[in-house]
Protein backbone atom coordinates (compact mmCIF):
# COMPACT_ATOMS: atom_id res chain seq x y z
CA UNK A 1 0.00 0.00 0.00
CA UNK A 2 2.18 2.85 -1.25
CA UNK A 3 -0.25 5.22 -2.93
CA UNK A 4 -0.50 8.36 -0.79
CA UNK A 5 -4.23 8.83 -1.38
CA UNK A 6 -4.86 5.17 -0.48
CA UNK A 7 -2.77 5.45 2.67
CA UNK A 8 -4.56 8.62 3.74
CA UNK A 9 -7.90 6.95 3.15
CA UNK A 10 -6.84 3.99 5.29
CA UNK A 11 -5.69 6.25 8.13
CA UNK A 12 -8.97 8.15 8.01
CA UNK A 13 -11.24 5.10 7.96
CA UNK A 14 -9.12 3.39 10.62
CA UNK A 15 -9.83 6.27 13.02
CA UNK A 16 -13.62 6.18 12.63
CA UNK A 17 -14.35 2.95 14.59
CA UNK A 18 -11.56 3.76 17.04
CA UNK A 19 -13.26 7.06 17.93
CA UNK A 20 -16.82 5.81 17.61
CA UNK A 21 -16.17 2.90 19.98
CA UNK A 22 -13.89 4.97 22.26
CA UNK A 23 -11.00 2.53 21.93
CA UNK A 24 -8.61 4.66 23.92
CA UNK A 25 -7.71 4.82 27.58
CA UNK A 26 -9.70 7.04 29.91
CA UNK A 27 -6.44 8.83 30.75
CA UNK A 28 -6.45 10.26 27.23
CA UNK A 29 -10.08 11.43 27.06
CA UNK A 30 -8.96 15.07 27.13
CA UNK A 31 -5.78 14.70 25.09
CA UNK A 32 -5.03 16.60 21.89
CA UNK A 33 -1.61 15.09 21.28
CA UNK A 34 -2.23 11.53 22.51
CA UNK A 35 -6.02 11.16 22.39
CA UNK A 36 -9.19 11.60 20.32
CA UNK A 37 -8.96 15.36 19.82
CA UNK A 38 -5.81 15.11 17.71
CA UNK A 39 -7.38 12.35 15.63
CA UNK A 40 -10.33 14.68 15.02
CA UNK A 41 -7.92 17.39 13.84
CA UNK A 42 -6.68 15.03 11.13
CA UNK A 43 -10.20 13.97 10.19
CA UNK A 44 -11.41 17.54 9.68
CA UNK A 45 -8.41 18.33 7.47
CA UNK A 46 -8.81 15.10 5.52
CA UNK A 47 -12.45 15.88 4.77
CA UNK A 48 -11.59 19.44 3.73
CA UNK A 49 -8.46 18.78 1.67
CA UNK A 50 -8.52 15.14 0.53
CA UNK A 51 -12.10 13.85 0.27
CA UNK A 52 -14.97 16.32 0.45
CA UNK A 53 -17.46 13.45 0.23
CA UNK A 54 -16.29 12.06 3.58
CA UNK A 55 -18.43 13.33 6.45
CA UNK A 56 -17.71 11.84 9.85
CA UNK A 57 -15.63 14.38 11.77
CA UNK A 58 -18.42 16.71 12.89
CA UNK A 59 -20.66 13.90 14.16
CA UNK A 60 -17.79 12.28 16.05
CA UNK A 61 -16.78 15.63 17.54
CA UNK A 62 -20.35 16.18 18.74
CA UNK A 63 -20.43 12.71 20.34
CA UNK A 64 -17.09 13.13 22.08
CA UNK A 65 -17.82 16.70 23.17
CA UNK A 66 -21.18 15.59 24.64
CA UNK A 67 -19.27 13.26 26.98
CA UNK A 68 -16.56 15.80 27.73
CA UNK A 69 -16.54 17.41 31.17
CA UNK A 70 -14.02 20.28 31.26
CA UNK A 71 -15.09 21.16 34.79
CA UNK A 72 -13.71 17.84 36.03
CA UNK A 73 -10.07 17.41 36.91
CA UNK A 74 -7.27 19.95 37.12
CA UNK A 75 -5.10 18.85 34.18
CA UNK A 76 -5.08 21.83 31.83
CA UNK A 77 -1.90 20.93 29.96
CA UNK A 78 -1.84 21.47 26.22
CA UNK A 79 -0.72 17.90 25.53
CA UNK A 80 -3.11 15.82 27.63
CA UNK A 81 -5.33 18.28 29.48
CA UNK A 82 -8.30 20.54 28.91
CA UNK A 83 -6.43 23.21 26.94
CA UNK A 84 -6.05 20.78 24.03
CA UNK A 85 -9.77 20.26 23.26
CA UNK A 86 -10.51 23.98 23.55
CA UNK A 87 -7.52 24.77 21.34
CA UNK A 88 -9.04 22.43 18.74
CA UNK A 89 -12.46 24.08 18.94
CA UNK A 90 -10.94 27.56 18.60
CA UNK A 91 -8.72 26.45 15.72
CA UNK A 92 -11.55 24.77 13.81
CA UNK A 93 -13.73 27.84 14.30
CA UNK A 94 -11.08 30.35 13.23
CA UNK A 95 -10.30 28.37 10.08
CA UNK A 96 -14.02 27.94 9.30
CA UNK A 97 -14.31 24.18 9.74
CA UNK A 98 -16.97 24.92 12.38
CA UNK A 99 -19.36 27.76 13.07
CA UNK A 100 -19.21 28.36 16.82
CA UNK A 101 -19.33 31.35 19.14
CA UNK A 102 -16.00 30.36 20.65
CA UNK A 103 -15.79 33.39 22.93
CA UNK A 104 -19.09 32.44 24.56
CA UNK A 105 -18.32 28.71 24.60
CA UNK A 106 -14.87 29.16 26.14
CA UNK A 107 -15.63 32.08 28.46
CA UNK A 108 -15.54 30.23 31.78
CA UNK A 109 -12.84 27.88 30.54
CA UNK A 110 -10.50 30.78 29.77
CA UNK A 111 -10.95 32.07 33.32
CA UNK A 112 -10.11 28.63 34.72
CA UNK A 113 -7.08 28.31 32.43
CA UNK A 114 -5.63 31.55 33.79
CA UNK A 115 -5.79 30.12 37.31
CA UNK A 116 -4.16 26.86 36.23
CA UNK A 117 -1.42 28.70 34.35
CA UNK A 118 -0.67 30.76 37.46
CA UNK A 119 -0.43 27.56 39.50
CA UNK A 120 2.15 26.12 37.11
CA UNK A 121 4.13 29.36 37.08
CA UNK A 122 4.27 29.27 40.87
CA UNK A 123 5.78 25.78 40.60
CA UNK A 124 8.27 26.77 37.86
CA UNK A 125 6.57 24.61 35.24
CA UNK A 126 6.91 26.61 32.02
CA UNK A 127 6.66 23.58 29.73
CA UNK A 128 4.85 23.89 26.36
CA UNK A 129 3.33 20.41 26.37
CA UNK A 130 2.74 20.05 30.10
CA UNK A 131 2.93 23.45 31.77
CA UNK A 132 2.10 27.14 31.72
CA UNK A 133 3.43 28.16 28.30
CA UNK A 134 1.13 25.76 26.45
CA UNK A 135 -1.83 27.27 28.29
CA UNK A 136 -0.63 30.80 27.52
CA UNK A 137 -0.23 29.95 23.84
CA UNK A 138 -3.94 29.06 23.84
CA UNK A 139 -4.84 32.19 25.82
CA UNK A 140 -3.19 34.52 23.29
CA UNK A 141 -6.24 34.04 21.04
CA UNK A 142 -8.31 35.67 23.80
CA UNK A 143 -5.87 38.52 24.48
CA UNK A 144 -8.65 41.07 23.99
CA UNK A 145 -9.94 40.12 27.43
CA UNK A 146 -8.35 42.30 30.15
CA UNK A 147 -7.83 39.34 32.49
CA UNK A 148 -6.04 37.40 29.76
CA UNK A 149 -3.84 40.36 28.82
CA UNK A 150 -2.96 40.84 32.49
CA UNK A 151 -2.02 37.19 32.85
CA UNK A 152 0.10 37.13 29.70
CA UNK A 153 2.02 40.13 31.02
CA UNK A 154 2.48 38.27 34.31
CA UNK A 155 3.74 35.24 32.37
CA UNK A 156 6.41 37.31 30.61
CA UNK A 157 7.40 39.03 33.85
CA UNK A 158 7.73 35.66 35.60
CA UNK A 159 9.99 34.35 32.84
CA UNK A 160 12.10 37.48 33.14
CA UNK A 161 12.30 37.31 36.92
CA UNK A 162 13.47 33.70 36.85
CA UNK A 163 15.87 34.00 33.94
CA UNK A 164 19.59 34.46 34.61
CA UNK A 165 21.84 36.97 32.85
CA UNK A 166 25.23 35.44 32.00
CA UNK A 167 28.29 36.52 30.03
CA UNK A 168 26.83 34.63 27.05
CA UNK A 169 23.39 36.17 27.23
CA UNK A 170 20.18 35.54 29.13
CA UNK A 171 19.73 31.95 30.28
CA UNK A 172 16.29 30.32 30.61
CA UNK A 173 17.06 27.37 32.91
CA UNK A 174 13.53 26.02 33.09
CA UNK A 175 13.96 22.41 31.90
CA UNK A 176 13.98 19.83 34.71
CA UNK A 177 16.04 16.73 33.95
CA UNK A 178 14.35 14.28 36.37
CA UNK A 179 17.74 12.61 36.88
CA UNK A 180 18.23 10.16 39.74
CA UNK A 181 18.78 10.68 42.60
CA UNK A 182 18.05 14.37 41.97
CA UNK A 183 17.26 16.32 38.82
CA UNK A 184 18.49 19.78 37.90
CA UNK A 185 17.03 22.80 36.13
CA UNK A 186 18.90 23.70 32.95
CA UNK A 187 18.40 25.13 29.47
CA UNK A 188 16.82 23.06 26.73
CA UNK A 189 16.73 24.17 23.11
CA UNK A 190 13.33 22.68 22.50
CA UNK A 191 9.84 23.43 21.22
CA UNK A 192 8.26 20.71 23.34
CA UNK A 193 9.88 21.59 26.65
CA UNK A 194 12.25 24.54 26.49
CA UNK A 195 13.53 27.90 25.32
CA UNK A 196 12.46 27.72 21.67
CA UNK A 197 8.76 27.46 22.43
CA UNK A 198 9.01 30.05 25.22
CA UNK A 199 10.57 32.64 22.92
CA UNK A 200 8.05 32.04 20.12
CA UNK A 201 5.19 32.44 22.62
CA UNK A 202 6.76 35.62 24.04
CA UNK A 203 7.00 36.89 20.45
CA UNK A 204 3.30 36.14 19.96
CA UNK A 205 2.50 38.04 23.16
CA UNK A 206 4.52 40.96 21.75
CA UNK A 207 2.44 40.77 18.56
CA UNK A 208 -0.70 40.96 20.71
CA UNK A 209 0.53 44.34 21.98
CA UNK A 210 1.23 43.13 25.53
CA UNK A 211 4.36 43.97 27.58
CA UNK A 212 6.17 44.77 24.36
CA UNK A 213 9.28 46.36 25.84
CA UNK A 214 9.91 43.43 28.19
CA UNK A 215 9.06 40.86 25.50
CA UNK A 216 11.57 42.42 23.11
CA UNK A 217 14.27 42.61 25.74
CA UNK A 218 13.72 39.02 26.90
CA UNK A 219 13.96 37.72 23.33
CA UNK A 220 16.90 39.89 22.26
CA UNK A 221 18.95 38.89 25.33
CA UNK A 222 18.02 35.17 25.26
CA UNK A 223 18.81 34.46 21.61
CA UNK A 224 22.54 35.31 21.94
CA UNK A 225 22.76 32.77 24.79
CA UNK A 226 21.43 30.05 22.48
CA UNK A 227 23.67 31.05 19.58
CA UNK A 228 26.72 31.10 21.87
CA UNK A 229 26.19 27.38 22.49
CA UNK A 230 26.51 26.45 18.84
CA UNK A 231 28.78 23.48 18.21
CA UNK A 232 31.83 23.77 15.98
CA UNK A 233 31.45 22.13 12.59
CA UNK A 234 33.28 21.46 9.32
CA UNK A 235 32.21 21.14 5.70
CA UNK A 236 31.60 17.41 6.15
CA UNK A 237 30.23 17.35 9.72
CA UNK A 238 27.15 15.22 10.35
CA UNK A 239 26.55 16.17 13.97
CA UNK A 240 24.04 18.66 15.36
CA UNK A 241 24.78 22.38 15.40
CA UNK A 242 23.02 22.87 18.74
CA UNK A 243 22.65 20.63 21.80
CA UNK A 244 19.21 19.50 22.90
CA UNK A 245 19.77 19.95 26.64
CA UNK A 246 22.51 21.86 28.48
CA UNK A 247 22.92 19.24 31.19
CA UNK A 248 26.62 18.69 30.57
CA UNK A 249 26.09 15.17 29.25
CA UNK A 250 25.99 15.70 25.49
CA UNK A 251 26.23 18.43 22.89
CA UNK A 252 24.22 16.43 20.36
CA UNK A 253 20.59 16.39 19.22
CA UNK A 254 18.61 14.46 16.63
CA UNK A 255 16.50 16.04 13.92
CA UNK A 256 13.08 16.26 15.48
CA UNK A 257 10.18 18.51 16.40
CA UNK A 258 10.76 18.08 20.11
CA UNK A 259 14.42 19.17 20.50
CA UNK A 260 17.44 20.43 18.65
CA UNK A 261 18.51 22.21 15.48
CA UNK A 262 15.17 22.49 13.69
CA UNK A 263 13.64 23.92 16.88
CA UNK A 264 16.31 26.62 17.07
CA UNK A 265 15.85 27.43 13.39
CA UNK A 266 12.08 27.84 13.71
CA UNK A 267 12.43 30.11 16.74
CA UNK A 268 15.12 32.25 15.10
CA UNK A 269 13.07 32.60 11.92
CA UNK A 270 9.90 33.58 13.77
CA UNK A 271 11.62 36.13 15.98
CA UNK A 272 13.89 37.34 13.19
CA UNK A 273 10.92 38.11 10.96
CA UNK A 274 9.05 39.87 13.76
CA UNK A 275 11.93 42.14 14.77
CA UNK A 276 13.61 42.35 11.35
CA UNK A 277 16.81 40.85 12.74
CA UNK A 278 18.72 39.67 9.69
CA UNK A 279 21.37 37.83 11.73
CA UNK A 280 18.73 35.60 13.34
CA UNK A 281 17.08 34.84 10.01
CA UNK A 282 20.42 34.05 8.39
CA UNK A 283 21.30 31.64 11.19
CA UNK A 284 17.89 29.97 10.85
CA UNK A 285 18.49 29.41 7.14
CA UNK A 286 22.04 28.21 7.80
CA UNK A 287 20.74 25.64 10.30
CA UNK A 288 18.16 24.33 7.84
CA UNK A 289 20.67 24.15 4.96
CA UNK A 290 23.38 22.54 7.08
CA UNK A 291 21.02 19.81 8.25
CA UNK A 292 20.14 18.80 4.68
CA UNK A 293 23.34 16.73 4.80
CA UNK A 294 21.89 14.63 7.64
CA UNK A 295 19.68 12.89 5.10
CA UNK A 296 19.73 9.32 6.39
CA UNK A 297 17.87 7.92 9.39
CA UNK A 298 21.19 7.25 11.10
CA UNK A 299 22.56 10.76 10.55
CA UNK A 300 19.25 12.32 11.62
CA UNK A 301 18.98 10.05 14.66
CA UNK A 302 15.48 8.82 13.86
CA UNK A 303 13.72 5.45 13.75
CA UNK A 304 10.20 6.06 12.42
CA UNK A 305 7.99 8.58 10.63
CA UNK A 306 6.10 10.33 13.46
CA UNK A 307 5.75 14.10 13.82
CA UNK A 308 7.49 14.29 17.18
CA UNK A 309 10.82 12.67 16.34
CA UNK A 310 10.51 11.02 12.94
CA UNK A 311 10.70 11.73 9.23
CA UNK A 312 7.17 13.16 9.07
CA UNK A 313 8.19 15.90 11.49
CA UNK A 314 11.39 16.72 9.61
CA UNK A 315 9.37 17.02 6.40
CA UNK A 316 6.96 19.42 8.12
CA UNK A 317 9.82 21.77 9.11
CA UNK A 318 11.37 21.82 5.65
CA UNK A 319 8.02 22.31 3.95
CA UNK A 320 7.29 25.25 6.27
CA UNK A 321 10.65 26.83 5.33
CA UNK A 322 9.85 26.22 1.66
CA UNK A 323 6.63 28.20 2.08
CA UNK A 324 8.52 30.95 3.91
CA UNK A 325 11.41 31.30 1.45
CA UNK A 326 10.49 29.55 -1.82
CA UNK A 327 13.98 28.01 -1.69
CA UNK A 328 13.72 24.89 -3.90
CA UNK A 329 16.33 23.11 -1.79
CA UNK A 330 13.94 23.15 1.16
CA UNK A 331 11.16 21.70 -0.98
CA UNK A 332 13.44 18.93 -2.21
CA UNK A 333 14.48 18.13 1.35
CA UNK A 334 10.84 18.08 2.48
CA UNK A 335 10.01 15.71 -0.37
CA UNK A 336 12.95 13.48 0.55
CA UNK A 337 11.82 13.09 4.14
CA UNK A 338 8.17 12.74 3.18
CA UNK A 339 9.06 9.91 0.81
CA UNK A 340 10.91 8.19 3.64
CA UNK A 341 7.90 8.74 5.91
CA UNK A 342 5.55 7.18 3.37
CA UNK A 343 7.90 4.22 2.86
CA UNK A 344 7.76 3.52 6.59
CA UNK A 345 3.97 3.34 6.84
CA UNK A 346 3.02 -0.13 8.04
CA UNK A 347 -0.56 -1.08 8.91
CA UNK A 348 -1.45 -4.20 10.94
CA UNK A 349 -2.10 -7.05 8.52
CA UNK A 350 -4.95 -8.50 10.56
CA UNK A 351 -6.51 -5.09 11.39
CA UNK A 352 -6.45 -6.06 15.07
CA UNK A 353 -4.97 -2.73 16.12
CA UNK A 354 -5.37 0.90 15.07
CA UNK A 355 -2.66 3.14 13.70
CA UNK A 356 0.69 2.54 12.02
CA UNK A 357 3.87 0.98 13.36
CA UNK A 358 6.06 3.32 15.43
CA UNK A 359 9.17 3.00 17.58
CA UNK A 360 8.21 3.63 21.22
CA UNK A 361 11.64 3.20 22.78
CA UNK A 362 13.71 0.36 24.15
CA UNK A 363 11.05 -0.81 26.59
CA UNK A 364 8.04 -0.97 24.25
CA UNK A 365 9.93 -1.03 20.93
CA UNK A 366 7.58 -1.24 17.89
CA UNK A 367 3.86 -0.73 18.37
CA UNK A 368 0.88 0.49 16.35
CA UNK A 369 0.01 4.11 17.20
CA UNK A 370 -2.77 6.36 15.89
CA UNK A 371 -2.39 9.67 17.77
CA UNK A 372 -1.25 13.14 16.67
CA UNK A 373 2.18 13.32 18.32
CA UNK A 374 3.53 9.82 17.71
CA UNK A 375 1.07 8.13 15.36
CA UNK A 376 -0.91 7.96 12.15
CA UNK A 377 -2.97 11.13 12.76
CA UNK A 378 0.16 13.27 12.72
CA UNK A 379 1.75 11.41 9.81
CA UNK A 380 -1.50 11.85 7.90
CA UNK A 381 -1.46 15.62 8.43
CA UNK A 382 2.14 15.81 7.22
CA UNK A 383 1.13 13.83 4.11
CA UNK A 384 -1.83 16.15 3.46
CA UNK A 385 0.48 19.17 3.55
CA UNK A 386 2.80 17.52 1.05
CA UNK A 387 -0.08 17.22 -1.41
CA UNK A 388 -0.97 20.92 -1.35
CA UNK A 389 0.76 23.95 -2.83
CA UNK A 390 -0.48 26.21 -0.03
CA UNK A 391 0.38 25.83 3.67
CA UNK A 392 -2.18 24.09 5.86
CA UNK A 393 -2.43 25.66 9.34
CA UNK A 394 -2.79 22.43 11.35
CA UNK A 395 0.84 22.87 12.39
CA UNK A 396 -0.12 25.81 14.61
CA UNK A 397 -0.37 23.32 17.46
CA UNK A 398 3.32 22.50 16.95
CA UNK A 399 4.32 26.21 16.78
CA UNK A 400 5.37 25.83 13.13
CA UNK A 401 2.94 28.56 12.06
Amino acid sequence: MNNTATQLRYIYHDLIPMLRERKYGADYNTSLFKGPWGALLFMFYYEQYADDQADNATALLEEIYAEYAPEKGDNYSFCNGHTGPFWLLEHLTRHEFLDLDINELASDFVTATILQSKFHLEHQNYDFLHGSSGMCNFLIRFAGRPDVAEHLEYFVQTLWNNSVMTDKGRSLPFFYTHDKPEGIFCNSFSLAHGSCSLLIIVAKIYEAGIAQELCHRLISESIPFIMEHKNTFTDDSLHALYPAILDGKSTQSRLSWCYGDLNVAMMLWYCGKLFNEQLWKEEALHIMRYNMRRDTDEAAGIMDNCLCHGSGGIAAFYRRFWFETQDEAFLQCANHWQEKAVEKITFPEDHSKHGIKMWLGKDKQWEYVWDLLDGSSGVGLSMLSQLHSQPLPWDECFLLS
